[in-house]
């Protein structure tokens, strides 16, 4: 019996959308997780399909060869991706960024 509105008993599934090559505007819709495994560098300069509200984790889940990179301000996306820094960021490691859509951009809420 729910005591919330929302009370989940049990596992929660999360829609997943992997990533392999460079995207000036990733289609995001409905995705929690964004699992970049990149063979060289990957470059993301923007994203589609967010909708206000949305959360994303974008991982890098290979520590070997290759680079993510999340591009600030790039002018061809969509949906722009803004960080705090006002600079790019190079995910170079395990690990990632989460980020969070107004409904028209991206901002990074950490790196």
């Amino acid at each position: 019996s729910p005591t919330t509105t929302l009370d989940v008993e049990g596992t929660v599934s999360y829609k997943h959308t992997s990533v392999t090559a460079s995207s000036d505007d990733l289609d995001v819709s409905g995705a929690t997780v964004v699992e970049c495994t990149p063979s060289g560098n990957i470059s993301i300069g923007g994203f589609s399909g967010g909708v206000q509200g949305q959360v994303i984790h974008v991982l890098k889940v290979d520590s070997g060869f290759g680079r993510v990179f999340l591009e600030h301000n790039e002018s061809t996306g969509t949906q722009k991706i803004f960080l705090s820094g006002g600079g790019d960021i190079a995910i170079t490691q395990r690990g990632g960024v989460t980020c969070y859509c107004t409904g028209s951009e991206w901002i990074v809420l950490d790196k």
